[in-house]
């Protein structure tokens, strides 16, 4: 049950990565205006679009993480580092006054779930019983 929750979780994760991607690659300019950034410089969407190659690509690897969780266990691991991380740095920005709530806050609670999740979901392995001879 665990498990296919855990692969259920992948591929949620692959969808809104390889969505998030996309929009990144093809729609810099949308996606800032969405999250409330104005008059940024041009060059701006070229790190933007470099950042959707990262997300669609990270996408990719956690479909094939979804096929066999156990075997693939270090993506489960880089999606709890990559939601902490995300969270943490969100919360970080957000305190230092360069983001607003508006522009933030989704990012950080979703991130801040995701990490959670795959917490919750970690396969862990039974501990072994005692020997008995």
């Amino acid at each position: 049950m665990k498990l296919s929750l855990l692969r259920g979780l992948l591929i949620l994760d692959a969808a809104v990565l390889f969505l998030l991607g996309a929009l990144l690659i093809f729609a810099p300019a949308q996606v800032e205006r969405a999250f409330h950034f104005q008059d940024l410089p041009a060059a701006v969407g070229y790190m933007i679009g470099l950042w959707g190659c990262v997300f669609a690509t990270l996408g990719l690897g956690y479909v094939v993480a979804a096929t066999n969780p156990i075997r693939h266990l270090a993506w489960v691991q880089v999606g709890i580092a990559r939601g902490a991380l995300e969270c943490l740095l969100g919360v970080f920005y957000l305190a230092r006054g360069v983001v607003t709530f508006q522009q933030a806050g989704f990012g950080i609670i979703v991130a801040g779930a995701m990490a959670l999740a795959y917490l919750a979901l970690y396969p862990r392995t039974p501990s072994a019983a005692p020997v008995v001879k």
